[in-house]
This record gives C-alpha cells, sequence and structure tokens, in this order.
C-alpha cells in the first residue's frame, strides 16, 4: 500500500505494473478476502502497526475484482482510467501539441508494438496499452525464471524507454507544470 502510493506519485507506469502484479496476487489466492489476509498482507507490511490499514485495503481490491467481474482477468476501475489517460496524452504528444522527441520515440518502439500485439492476440488494442502488457509480461517471465533473449530484450526496451519518456510527461501533466499553449 505504501509502496503503491510512493510509486503512483513518482511513476505511473510503474505503478500500473506494481498494481497489475498485484492483482495477479491476489487472483492466485482467489480474490478470498481471508486468504489475502493471512498469505499476501504479513509478506507486505513495513510493521504491525499497518496491518490494520493492509487489510482494508487489500480486501477493498479485492471486493472490487469480485464486484466488477474481474476475478479472473482485467484491472481494477482506477488503473484503467490512468490507461485511458495515458492513451490520450499518448495522442495529445503525436497529435495536440507534437513532441518530437516522443514522436521519435514512438518510431522506434512501434515495430516492435505490432509485433508483440501479433503474438499476444492484442491487434485491436492502443500501443500504449500493448506497451504496458508487454512489461507485464516481461515481469512475469523475469519472476518465474525465464530466459529472455537478446532481440526480445531489445524489443522490450524500446518500449520501456517510450513508456517512461510517457510517464515522465504524465507526471508534469497531472502536477499542473504542463503547458499546452504553442505561444
Amino acid at each position: 500500500m505504501v509502496t503503491a502510493q510512493q510509486t503512483k506519485q513518482e511513476n505511473i507506469i510503474e505503478y500500473l505494473l506494481y498494481m497489475y502484479c498485484l492483482e495477479d496476487m491476489i487472483r492466485a489466492l482467489e480474490c478470498d478476502e481471508n486468504r489475502v489476509v493471512k498469505e499476501l498482507v504479513p509478506t507486505l507490511v513495513p510493521n504491525a502497526s499497518f496491518i490494520p490499514s493492509y487489510e482494508r485495503w487489500y480486501g477493498s481490491i479485492c471486493q472490487e475484482l469480485i464486484r466488477s467481474g474481474k476475478k479472473s482477468k482485467g484491472h481494477l476501475s482506477e488503473l484503467e482510467e490512468i490507461a485511458t489517460e495515458l492513451v490520450f496524452l499518448h495522442q495529445t504528444l503525436l497529435v495536440v501539441k507534437p513532441d518530437e522527441k516522443y514522436q521519435g520515440l514512438f518510431n522506434t518502439a512501434e515495430p516492435s508494438i505490432l509485433e508483440f500485439s501479433q503474438k499476444s492476440a492484442m491487434e485491436n488494442h492502443h500501443p500504449v496499452l500493448v506497451s504496458i502488457h508487454a512489461m507485464h509480461m516481461k515481469l512475469q517471465l523475469k519472476l518465474r525464471g525465464k530466459e529472455i533473449s537478446n532481440e526480445t530484450e531489445l524489443a522490450f526496451d524500446s518500449m520501456r524507454i517510450m513508456l517512461a519518456y510517457l510517464a515522465s510527461e504524465y507526471k508534469k501533466m497531472r502536477s499542473g507544470a504542463w503547458d499546452l499553449n504553442p505561444n
């Protein structure tokens, strides 16, 4: 919970990835609040004084996943909203307030995004969502101790760099330090 709050302030992409992994862990425990409180919370609590707030927070995640019909797949509504904001920001950086650096990063990553979208049956998904999914898959592979080829690592890197820039612009936008006026 504390890590999630800190990460949300610092890097929105890392926050999404953290929360996606958390959703995976909760689903592995079948969204059972009792199991989550017994098996997951003790491994994540910085000290005992945090236990009640962690139990409430993880319980609310379990409840939302069940209530929204996302017990087996999908993301929390807050995470979907953030992903939508990132898609709009992507479009803004390409069209509304053209950013040459971002355009270059996207152009570099685009072939990898297209290839990943085809291999993962995400052809109809936005490039930003595909890239975030790719980073989530990379985390899953690493956690499982799977090897990643150099070619695949380079593809992941192009998406990671693009997303890092997008996260930086998101932070500026959310803080009000972003100027949409071209003059």
